[in-house]
Formats: structure tokens, sequence, C-alpha cells
């Protein structure tokens, strides 16, 4: 694949939650019934949105309280038809990211998606509402694969999109994110808009901050 004129950023990966697509709602909603359920009090959208981007388990083990690591996989278990019922229901894209990713794939740049979130969900929300685009690999969490901010599954999708960590640049909305550039050899681009506290994004010392999903184009082609 010849590299985008005038740059040597041939390829970038998306985190989704926070940073393609806004699923806090759904999210919030899901995570509440399974503690009402559980007979353990609700938590606020804003409390929750602190713990979301490491994986299921622990925002499980977050909003609960609880430690138990047994108790946690049977809540893993429950979340799955709460979370299933409704993760369409609210969830959309981000304003703007519709433009960003067209001008992305105009300019040559393969796209990715790695998440935290299971891949059974990931892949669905993906066919809903990023099916315009075309994604080299949709990749959620698996057993086998470790999370973010391990780089195992950024490198793999390196590979799939036969690029080199240096060219690919990582986009997302937490310190997991960035940390998980850093670890795969990769510059990393924060965004605003989603999940994190810009000062907490900051903190973690992103490449580049961004907080328009238009500002991407100049990175990959600057």
């Amino acid at each position: 694949m010849a590299a985008p004129a005038g740059g040597t950023r041939r390829g970038v990966i998306f985190d989704l939650d926070g940073t393609l697509i806004d699923t806090l709602d759904d999210i919030v909603s899901s995570v509440n019934e399974l503690l009402l359920h559980e007979h353990l009090p609700p938590q606020s959208c804003d409390t929750i949105r602190g713990m979301i981007g490491e994986g299921l388990h622990l925002l499980l083990q977050r909003a609960s309280g609880v430690e138990d690591a047994q108790r946690i996989a049977g809540f893993v278990d429950r979340y799955d038809p709460f979370y299933r019922a409704r993760m369409l229901d609210t969830s959309r894209r981000y304003d703007g990211v519709a433009t960003m990713l067209d001008r992305v794939a105009q300019a040559g740049v393969s796209m990715a998606v790695l998440s935290n979130k299971p891949h059974e969900f990931t892949a669905p929300i993906c066919a809903a509402l990023l099916s315009r685009w075309r994604f080299v690999t949709i990749q959620g969490a698996k057993d086998g694969l470790p999370k973010k901010p391990d780089p195992t599954g950024a490198l793999r999708l390196c590979d799939d999109m036969q690029l080199a960590p240096d060219e690919v640049v990582f986009v997302g909305d937490s310190a997991v994110d960035v940390e998980t550039a850093r670890n795969a050899g990769m510059a990393s681009v924060a965004v605003t808009w989603g999940f994190c506290e810009r000062g907490l994004l900051e903190g973690a010392a992103p490449s580049h901050v961004i907080s328009h999903p238009s500002e991407l184009e100049r990175i990959l082609t600057r």
C-alpha cells in the first residue's frame, strides 16, 4: 500500500468506547440493572464513566465493590443478557467521526479497532454503526488475548495491516490507550470527547491531544 501523500503514518488503530462510539448510557443502564438484580446500590453515570476502559471484569468489580473473583465471574455472565438487549439503544457515533473516517480512508490509511470490550459486543456494535468503512481488523477482548495496556493486541493489528508499529498511531480516550501505544512503540492520540477527564489524559503524556475528530487528519498527514 502506498503511503498517504505528505506523511508517514500509514495505519491507525482506534479504541471503540469513548473514541468512535458513545456507548456510555447503554453501559450505565446495563451495569445498574445488574447491580439492582444483585441487590447492590446503583452508581451514577459519572462514577461508571470513570470505571470504563480496562475490561468488563474490572468495571463490574469497581461498580459493585465486590472483591471475590468467583462472584465477579458470575456478574460477568449475568451482565451479558442485560447489555446485549440494549447495547444499541442509544449508542451512536460521536459528532465528526463519520467525516473523519471518510477522510482517513480517502487518504489510503489502513484502519483497525482494538477494544477491551468483549468481542461478542464489539463486533455487532461495529457492524451496526461502522459498517460503512473498511477496517482491516475489528478486535475486542477474547480469552487468550491480553487486554490493553498489554501491547499484544496492538502489535497483532500492525501485522494484520502489514505495517511497522512506528507507521501506526493509536487513537483512544483513556490513559490505558496511551500506555498501550507506548508499550507497542506507536505514537498515541488522546481524544478529549470520550470518557476520561482531560487532566488524566494529559498526565499520561500522549504524543498528541485532540478535541475534535477533524484534528486527526493533520496528525496522519503531517
